[in-house]
């Protein structure tokens, strides 16, 4: 069992691992868990983080020390791969999640007004724009693996062994999109269907 001292230790040096945006010019010089929650059940598990006088401090739900720490590395991977620093994705997903659903409904709406004037102007438009979305699906594809490769990193430097089957059932409990499409995500899909039919629908 990892004692409470042990995993103190351990969840600093993921916060320095990590290099989140939002703490990345604070250095804090310790970790402290003051609030810890027992739980009976494993799956319910919960965390918060804050920094104090240069203390890391932290809330844990979970039934142990030990259980806790690879939740809150899960957490902190995902935001790493998403706001890191030191990788080129970052800029580029931070796009994806600002634009992802709203391009859809742009180009669904241009493609109406075009196609009353021009057929090759709305199947053009609705290339365009499924190039787009095709970018955006590898984009995130990229990240997905981004975030298990720091999943890798921080679990090797802090010594946890955890298996990737362990670590997919964290992230989709934190964030359901990590692992598969959302609904937001399948309506973006649709959109883009209705926009393809829309193209070729009318004056035909």
């Amino acid at each position: 069992m990892v004692s409470k001292e042990e995993a103190e230790e351990k969840l600093l040096k993921i916060f320095y691992d990590v290099k989140l945006d939002s703490y990345f010019d604070l250095y804090p010089t310790s970790a402290k868990i003051v609030d810890f929650e027992e739980t009976k059940d494993p799956d319910d598990l919960d965390d918060w983080f804050g920094i104090k006088d240069d203390t890391l401090n932290i809330g844990m739900f979970a039934n142990s020390y030990e259980h806790g720490i690879p939740f809150f590395a899960v957490i902190m991977a995902c935001d790493s791969a998403k706001y890191w620093r030191e990788d080129s994705l970052r800029k580029r997903m931070k796009l994806y999640i600002n634009s992802h659903l709203i391009i859809p409904l742009i180009f669904m709406t241009l493609v109406g007004f075009i196609r009353l004037y021009s057929l090759i102007g709305a199947i053009l438009l609705n290339i365009l724009g499924t190039g787009i979305i095709i970018y955006f699906i590898v984009l995130k594809i990229n990240w997905k693996k981004r975030v298990l490769i720091r999943f890798r990193e921080l679990f090797e430097n802090t010594g946890i062994n955890l298996p990737e089957e362990e670590i997919k059932k964290h992230s989709k409990s934190r964030f359901s999109d990590l692992i598969g499409i959302t609904i937001l995500q399948g309506f973006v899909i649709f959109l883009f269907v209705i926009s393809w039919v829309m193209g070729f629908s009318k004056g035909a």
